[in-house]
């Protein structure tokens, strides 16, 4: 037989296995066959020809790799997928489709399906120590996310396993543990108020849709009022810059107040500022900056009765800043 009819023959991969109807190894043995051939032509022919419950994909299946010119290089590579599928049914879809795949694209349809079909290993906390033969061993736990990462950072990588134990067990010198820090982090979308104009310095000027012209910092104070990072991201130029708002006031700034006012700043109350609490002059919630000068000392009861909205007529007073001076305004004055 020349190679043309060889190579002929080849691609009739699934007739081939259809001519072993009747046929055991042995007798592919006797007629030539190698051990390995003659059990693998075997295997195929009861895969494609055999009895199972699933006819009509078995028929798809012959056509297809008929109609393909599918090798029995190519059957056996598509078995080679279905065995690692669990479930018949599941195995005779994947071979139809593959059968119905040309040989080239065989392995990479099949390990895309196999993926897809691949269950999402279910992870639970655990422990597990493996001892080695040269006196070291490997503990492997496994628990919240956030704790796992704090420990991590604790643990000194040039010395992993001393420094490791040294924190287990409370040795001093021990690095402490640092908490994992979960911040908010808002986008303003830059396109939503106005046009990138330029950058400048360690910020960016944008020019809003009034037509004023504003810093990027200046922009975020009055689109948001609540703490954490705030992004500005440009449809155009994509991410532009990053803010901070902060609510709180920092320790420069209640200094800077209790020198002010060391005492509750309400008329008559002599709390001590150390124990009182930093109230906003024009509210947070209504575009107040923490600055010292929108910032006064007052106890927690008067930070709590205090009127905080400035566009409605105090029913209790409120403390406003009047040329530098912090005044009490007296309820139903306007």
């Amino acid at each position: 037989m020349g190679l043309q009819e060889y190579f002929a023959q080849l691609s009739r991969g699934v007739d081939l296995v259809a001519e072993c109807s009747g046929l055991s190894a042995p007798d592919l043995e006797k007629m030539g066959a190698s051990t390995q051939d003659a059990a693998e032509l075997i295997s195929l022919h009861a895969i494609y020809f055999g009895s199972t419950p699933y006819t009509g994909k078995q028929r798809l299946a012959v056509d297809a790799a008929r109609r393909n010119g599918h090798t029995l290089s190519t059957l056996r590579h598509i078995e080679s997928f279905t065995r690692r599928v669990q479930g018949r049914l599941a195995a005779w879809n994947l071979r139809v489709e593959l059968c119905a795949t040309s040989s080239e694209q065989v392995t990479a349809v099949a390990r895309r399906r196999l993926r897809e079909m691949r269950i999402p290993r279910q992870y639970t906390e655990r422990v597990l120590l493996r001892q080695h033969p040269n006196g070291l061993a490997t503990l492997t736990v496994t628990g919240n996310g956030l704790d796992m990462a704090d420990a991590f950072r604790t643990i000194d990588q040039q010395h992993p396993g001393k420094s490791f134990i040294a924190r287990m067990l409370g040795k001093a010198g021990a690095a402490p543990a640092a908490r994992t820090r979960v911040t908010t982090m808002a986008v303003l979308q830059l396109e939503d108020y106005g046009k990138l104009v330029r950058r400048e310095r360690d910020d960016v000027l944008v020019r809003t849709t009034s037509g004023t012209v504003i810093t990027g910092a200046q922009l975020v104070e009055r689109a948001c009022a609540n703490e954490g990072l705030i992004t500005i991201i440009s449809r155009t130029h994509g991410p532009v810059d990053l803010y901070r708002c902060e609510r709180f006031a920092s320790t420069k700034q209640r200094t800077m107040l209790a020198a002010e006012h060391p005492t509750c700043a309400w008329p008559g109350c002599n709390i001590p500022a150390e124990r009182g609490q930093f109230h906003h002059l024009t509210p947070w919630s209504h575009g107040g900056e923490t600055n010292v000068v929108n910032l006064v000392t007052l106890c927690s009861y008067h930070n709590g009765i205090n009127d905080d909205d400035p566009n409605a007529p105090p029913r209790r007073g409120r403390l406003t800043r009047q040329g530098g001076t912090v005044v009490w305004q007296p309820p139903q004055t306007h």
